[in-house]
C-alpha cells in the first residue's frame, strides 16, 4: 500500500503488519500480485520471443529480455 519493503522475513512469517501503514500483508498474496505485475510488464513489451525451438534453454544467458524483439506484422508463431 505504501511500497515499504521488508528484506528479511523468515519463511515461517506468513502474514505481517506494516511499521509505516499499518496494512497487514499476506505474504502468498503478495507474491501473487507481484508475479502478475511483472507477467503484464513482460507482456506489455510486445515481443516475439517464446519457448518455441531447439534453442529454448541457452547457456549463460542473463535475461530474458536480452535478445527479445518488437512483435512485428507476420512474425513467426509457434505452431505444436
Amino acid at each position: 500500500v505504501c511500497l515499504n519493503r521488508v528484506d528479511n522475513l523468515t519463511l515461517d512469517v506468513r502474514a505481517w503488519t506494516c511499521k509505516h501503514c499499518g496494512t497487514l500483508h499476506d505474504r502468498d498474496v503478495n507474491a501473487a500480485i507481484n508475479i502478475r505485475n511483472e507477467a503484464l510488464r513482460i507482456i506489455s513489451l510486445g515481443t516475439s520471443e517464446s519457448a518455441c525451438g531447439g534453442d529454448v534453454s541457452r547457456s549463460g544467458k542473463t535475461s530474458v529480455l536480452l535478445d527479445a524483439i518488437p512483435v512485428e506484422s507476420g512474425s513467426q508463431r509457434c505452431t505444436a
